[in-house]
């Protein structure tokens, strides 16, 4: 009889066979980390919607903030002209704060910095000094003593090797000295670097002259700085620059740059408010932009296909956005977006096509705006209550908008802060799940591991016992054949 176990042992195809079985358990594994690919890819896709709508929001509050105050104000615009068409005597700015006016101006001083000087080659027996050489030292001048000074309460040292140049250079890369240093007609002259009547205060050293030696601190060397004086509708007033602001000027919102003094003239400054139709239109195209991606990325990504299919409250919010939007709001001249040209469809389709995206007529917004600008703004953005006639607060367009964004993106349990945080802490969930089975799935590969080496082992033992039993049985002479 023949018996024959060919194959076995070390021969079977045991790692094939582990793979198969640790292949069985790592596809539960795959089928959780596609599961955490597509709660990424969630949580990505909510993070660029809501920077959408944090678009659309700013484009909303750059309209609604006109209600906060006049620094705020894109319905309107102030201009400022003066007589001195050529800038002279003076130019003018002025911000949204200023307030319609005609002022007349005149410049009687501009400011100019103080300045000391030293001792010069002219100056009188015994003081004469010539600093033209800035490569000279000053003991080569005839000081060789070593010593400080101060110049506003800045401290410089200086010895017989110090140099003009070296001089110069530290005084001018001091931040506290508020001077700057420069030579002319062999002096070195300081000028403060404020403007004004205010004074360079200079002092010698503990046991050193040298600011005294080089004539600083001599006021036959001083040149007192001036105030500017300007009058403004017959006030006179001094400021210590040439650039004033409303704080100089007195008036809210102006500011001057006085270039020359006037002498006989007198500059006449318009301040004008005008309605700003183009700054309004700009506006309102920037948030029908807005507008239409957030409600068009909302669709395309709560479609049947898209990463966010299901986020009922989202598409809740895109609703009643949608629903504000093309709604009437009160009872003033202009009730709804259609009426200034801001329609669902292309100019002259009918307003009530179910349309997605908005669209603007701009000449017919333009015509709305100037024939009746209050109009539009109450609108788009309500008005103030009136303690003076009683009149309560109206809500524009905008501000509906406004209070379902504020909503929806509240960053403390607004729907896109308590969606992304579900979102993540489904993620960590599912991170922390995925670590363990591939833990177990390692222990679960050592451990089948060792089982069939064992079998393969025990497998080898049987192969040789057969095989010893084979060749005992034919050394006496039994046949082995399968007979």
């Amino acid at each position: 009889m023949s018996i024959s176990i060919s194959g076995v042992g070390s021969g079977l195809p045991i790692n094939e066979w582990i793979e198969a079985f640790v292949g069985v358990e790592q596809e539960k594994i795959d089928a959780l980390t596609a599961q955490q690919d597509e709660l990424n890819e969630k949580s990505n896709t909510l993070n660029t919607l809501k920077s959408t709508y944090n678009a659309l929001q700013s484009a909303t509050l750059t309209l609604t903030d006109s209600l906060h105050g006049a620094s705020a104000d894109i319905f309107t615009k102030i201009s400022v002209s003066t007589s001195d068409e050529d800038n002279k005597y003076l130019s003018a700015t002025a911000t949204q704060l200023a307030t319609p006016a005609v002022l007349k101006i005149s410049v009687q001083q501009l400011a100019s910095p103080t300045v000391r000087k030293t001792y010069g080659p002219d100056s009188p027996d015994g003081k004469q000094l010539d600093f033209s050489d800035s490569s000279v030292t000053l003991a080569d001048l005839g000081y060789d003593k070593e010593g400080t000074f101060t110049i506003n309460g800045a401290t410089f040292a200086v010895n017989g090797d110090t140099t003009i140049d070296g001089l110069v250079y530290q005084i001018n890369n001091s931040s506290d000295a508020n001077v700057s240093a420069h030579l002319e007609d062999g002096q070195i002259f300081l000028e403060g670097t404020n403007l004004g009547a205010k004074d360079i205060v200079i002092e010698d050293g503990e046991g050193s002259d040298f600011a005294s030696w080089i004539g600083w601190t001599d006021d036959d060397n001083l040149t007192v700085g001036q105030n500017a004086i300007f009058t403004i509708n017959g006030k006179q007033k001094e400021a210590t620059t040439n650039n004033l602001t409303s704080t100089e000027t007195g008036i809210t919102g102006l500011s001057l740059e006085l270039k020359e003094v006037t002498g006989d003239e007198v500059v006449k400054v318009n301040i004008t408010r005008e309605s700003d139709a183009e700054g309004v239109l700009e506006a309102v195209k920037t948030f029908v932009e807005s507008f239409n991606k957030a409600i068009n990325d909302t669709d395309t990504e709560t479609d049947a296909e898209g990463n966010l299919y299901g986020e009922t409250s989202l598409v809740s919010i895109r609703n009643r956005l949608r629903n504000m939007i093309t709604s009437s709001v009160g009872d003033g001249v202009y009730k709804s977006l259609a009426d200034i040209g801001i329609t669902s469809g292309e100019p002259g389709m009918d307003v009530d096509a179910d349309t997605t995206s908005l669209v603007i007529d701009e000449e017919k917004f333009l015509e709305a705006f100037r024939t009746n600008p209050a109009a539009v703004k109450e609108l788009l953005i309500g008005t103030n209550a009136n303690t003076a006639t009683g009149e309560e607060a109206k809500q524009g367009v905008m501000q509906l908008v406004q209070e379902n964004l504020d909503t929806a993106l509240n960053a403390q349990g607004g729907y896109f802060t308590a969606r992304s945080s579900s979102l993540q802490s489904q993620l960590s969930r599912l991170s922390d799940k995925i670590a363990d089975r591939e833990e177990d799935l390692e222990t679960y590969r050592e451990r089948i591991t060792q089982q069939f080496n064992y079998m393969d082992q025990q497998i080898a033992t049987i192969n040789s016992q057969y095989s010893q039993m084979l060749s005992q049985l034919q050394s006496i002479g039994v046949g082995t054949s399968s007979k």
